[in-house]
């Protein structure tokens, strides 16, 4: 149900009032802005339930990086849901982090947070987060190749003269979900992408529609049965925000680790924008930590 009782502006300011806390380390302070019943997905496993361990985490998270803070790089804001992609920063120079001690590192990765509000509070919360990278800087996972990451790719320049609505961006990622990802006509993409549009969260990836393309048949060979669903969107402006869950069983190589028959079953958040009815810039963040772990991969 939508409340009433508060608007997307007032939500957009809760949200960034919670991460300006968050980086002050005032954790006290989120109380108010949380509701009592709420319900937290995060992929870090709490010692403590609810919103309490949640807290825990951000505070073992500044023990271990004391200079830890939080951007919002982009905001899409829609009923009682507000979104966020941005990035965590720190310097690994105080405790323990997931068992390496101080390291010394400027460590960086990605997130995508989704917040569902009930009268000006955060009720429910979805992060997505790339913790892969994070174990790969830490030296917990192998970096593949030399280590290095691609620089950022920049977007195509489009004036956008004809902008399609919140809603048919919606309609034409959904087309995209079932057409592409489910039905396997990967042809379907030059439809839906720019053919210069970039993926930051991919650098190594080339750019359009080939991109998409090369990602859907890596995961499609891996995974024969594969499939996706589209959990809720969230849509403003030129930007459409997306929840998915999807899964597969493990017969094909995938990047180099041979089938293990295992059925899997993961998350992924990612953000689309579009440019006279074509997406020129997508991110996405992948709980491939969580996949690995059910291919009996990676750290415990």
């Amino acid at each position: 149900m939508a409340t009433t009782t508060t608007t997307q502006e007032q939500n957009r300011q809760t949200f960034l009032r919670f991460l300006d806390l968050t980086n002050q380390g005032k954790y006290d302070e989120l109380d108010p802005l949380v509701s009592r019943d709420y319900v937290g997905h995060i992929p870090f496993p709490t010692r403590i339930p609810g919103f309490a361990g949640e807290k825990e985490i951000y505070a073992m998270s500044r023990a271990a990086m004391p200079d830890v803070h939080l951007t919002a790089d982009t905001m899409i804001a829609e009923g009682d849901y507000v979104v966020g992609r941005g990035g965590v920063f720190g310097t690994h120079t105080g405790a323990d982090l997931f068992g390496v001690p101080a390291s010394g590192k400027k460590l960086h990765w990605t997130a995508i947070d989704i917040a569902r509000f009930e009268d000006g509070q955060v009720a429910e919360r979805w992060l997505e987060a790339n913790a892969l990278g994070l174990m790969q800087q830490l030296g917990l996972i192998p970096t593949p190749g030399d280590g290095s990451t691609p620089p950022e790719p920049e977007p195509p320049q489009v004036a956008n003269d004809s902008p399609t609505t919140p809603e048919q961006n919606k309609a034409m990622f959904e087309q995209f979900i079932e057409v592409v990802w489910n039905k396997r006509n990967l042809d379907f993409a030059d439809e839906v992408f720019h053919s210069e549009a970039t993926s930051p969260s991919a650098p190594q990836l080339p750019p359009g529609p080939a991109g998409v393309k090369v990602i859907a048949s890596m995961f499609h060979t891996a995974f024969p049965d594969y499939w996706m669903k589209i959990d809720f969107m969230v849509a403003e402006g030129d930007q459409v925000a997306a929840r998915f869950t999807q899964g597969g069983t493990h017969q094909g190589d995938l990047m180099g680790i041979p089938p293990t028959g295992k059925e899997v079953k993961f998350t992924e958040m990612g953000i689309l924008r579009w440019a006279n009815g074509k997406v020129v810039e997508s991110w996405y963040e992948v709980d491939m930590l969580g996949m690995m772990g059910q291919l009996g991969l990676g750290p415990g």
